[in-house]
């Protein structure tokens, strides 16, 4: 794929990961997120913690969670210790929740609005349960 490319000896997501946390790294107040954010798959769980590492100071959006695959343990690689640092992204699977298990069955066509509340309280519990597991802090700690 075009991000496992070579330059220079190392990767292109790699090449691109530390020009974004120079970038944000210089920006960012102590121990802050500066102003860059990264998209890093969820779908790719080993080069997430690797790109966690690598952009400390860089708020991460993480597309691949639900429909695509990735599970609420698949994400925590994205968060920093503090339970903070990503955006979890499950468009598909919150706005079609009404299409699939086990929502399809607990709500009709006409109750998409509820089954979209059913799932994202569903997402936000499981990874609240998941951050607790891994030993991060929980956003729903506070």
């Amino acid at each position: 794929t075009f991000q496992d490319r070579q330059t220079e000896g190392v990767p292109v997501y790699r090449a691109v990961a530390e020009i974004v946390e120079t970038f944000s790294a210089q920006h960012a107040r102590a121990s802050e997120f500066g102003p860059v954010g990264a998209v890093v798959g969820a779908t790719y769980p080993e080069e997430l913690a690797e790109l966690r590492s690598a952009m400390p100071h860089v708020p991460l959006l993480v597309p691949g969670y639900g429909s695509q695959g990735a599970g609420a343990g698949d994400v925590m690689a994205a968060f920093t210790p503090d339970g903070l640092g990503a955006v979890v992204n499950n468009s598909r699977g919150i706005n079609f929740a009404h299409e699939r298990s086990p929502f399809k069955e607990q709500f009709g066509p006409d109750q998409w609005e509820e089954a979209v509340a059913a799932a994202t309280r569903q997402m936000i519990s499981d990874l609240a349960q998941a951050l607790a597991e891994s030993g991060k802090q929980s956003f729903q700690d506070e």
